[in-house]
């Protein structure tokens, strides 16, 4: 089916614009009109996928997903439910999509089927909650597993987000700092020094390279890290061995490393606590768990796993094959295996990592901001020492 960018007027005689698939302008006309919105002009686009599969904000599948389990819950039926959050959401992306999803859903398409035509909206992990859901006759379940995994996903970035903002900050301030006094301050200073024929020490000798080098060649100095950052993050996306090079470094990385393993396998067992509560298999479970993982080392550790599970293993046997799973978190798994009371065990892991990832996240940010208040501190110093050392030393020398 193609897309079409239209552009409407809504019923308070606004213009609305956004993208929508339709079989053709005149279906789009239709289709428009069902939500209230007269039809100025539209465009067939080539590139459909990209367009319709545009993302979504989580504060808006957050709701989408609640307003689907209070509906379903309430008996109402999933088209009627669609047309309503449909209608009902501010977010124009969403609603573009929801519109195709409603009349494929009339249509007789179930709404995993009509979801897994837009990807980047619907994750292939979403849409298998929704097929288990029609298969076992408890969406409104599927819906609150989803909800509970995007808002505990939510949290966590907003909380990387925040306890980053002051390490970025102050790199940012360190940066204009020595800029400022390699580009401006010290040259001045320097030739006020050298016109004194004062002694100039090793260290103030380097000063002044570093400043003029900095004061002729600026733009190499701001544009080489920059370079350096989009050639790794190009090279990382090119190529996997370099990605897996990558991660393995990154999770070895003193401070930084721990936290990057218990993130991921926070997000991990929090997803397969999801989908095995959904009634998905152990398999199938650690499959889509193992997606939500970023680190490629880490996904390597969850396949070996997974073979050992394919081969007859125990989870508890075949999570212990990793070295990244702590013993605590084995235990866990193991009293829910000889229990046959899984889901207990998995709030268990996940109440555990949840406080894991908030200690590591402090403890992270924690060593970041002095360390980069000492370097700052540092830089300051051998500017100070450098300038004032050859005053000083000339200022003892003199008899009065």
């Amino acid at each position: 089916m193609p897309a079409y960018i239209y552009s409407a007027m809504n019923q308070g005689g606004s213009t609305v614009r956004g993208t929508i698939a339709a079989e053709n302008d005149i279906d789009l006309e239709s289709r428009l009109k069902e939500i209230g919105l007269d039809m100025i002009s539209c465009k067939e686009v080539k590139d459909s996928g990209q367009l319709l599969g545009s993302r979504v904000k989580d504060k808006d599948m957050i709701m989408m997903c609640m307003h689907l389990e209070q509906l379903d819950r309430a008996g109402v039926p999933i088209y009627e439910a669609l047309q309503d959050i449909r209608d009902a959401t501010e977010s124009r992306r969403l609603r573009d999509v929801l519109m195709d999803i409603t009349e494929r859903v009339k249509s007789g398409e179930t709404l995993s089927a009509a979801m897994r035509l837009y990807p980047k909206v619907f994750g292939s992990v979403f849409v298998g909650l929704v097929q288990a859901g029609e298969k076992n006759g408890n969406l409104s379940d599927s819906f609150i597993h989803m909800t509970n995994h995007m808002k505990w996903t939510s949290d966590l970035k907003r909380k990387v987000r925040k306890a980053m903002i002051y390490p970025i900050v102050l790199l940012v301030v360190m940066t204009l700092v020595i800029s400022v006094l390699m580009m401006f301050v010290v040259p001045k200073l320097m030739k006020f020094i050298l016109a004194q024929g004062f002694t100039i020490p090793a260290h103030t000798r380097a000063l002044i390279w570093v400043s003029e080098f900095f004061a002729d060649y600026w733009y190499i100095v701001i544009s080489t890290p920059v370079a350096i950052f989009v050639g790794l993050r190009i090279l990382y996306k090119a190529s996997p061995d370099a990605a897996m090079f990558f991660d393995k470094l990154f999770i070895k990385a003193p401070w930084i490393g721990p936290t990057i393993i218990k993130i991921n396998l926070a997000r991990f067992t929090h997803f397969f606590s999801i989908m095995f509560r959904s009634g998905i298999d152990i398999l199938e479970s650690l499959e889509s768990a193992k997606s939500v993982v970023n680190n490629r080392a880490l996904q390597q550790a969850i396949d070996t796993a997974i073979r050992s599970v394919t081969d007859g293993n125990s989870l508890t046997s075949s999570l212990r094959m990793s070295d990244y799973f702590p013993n605590l978190v084995i235990r866990m798994f193991k009293v829910g295996e000889d229990s046959g009371n899984m889901n207990d065990a998995l709030e268990n892991v996940n109440f555990f990592y949840d406080r894991e990832v908030n200690d590591s996240v402090d403890a992270m940010i924690a060593m970041i901001r002095p360390s980069l208040t000492i370097v700052l501190g540092l830089m300051i110093f051998w500017v100070i020492a450098s300038v004032f050392g050859p005053l000083y030393q000339s200022f003892s020398k003199m008899k009065f």
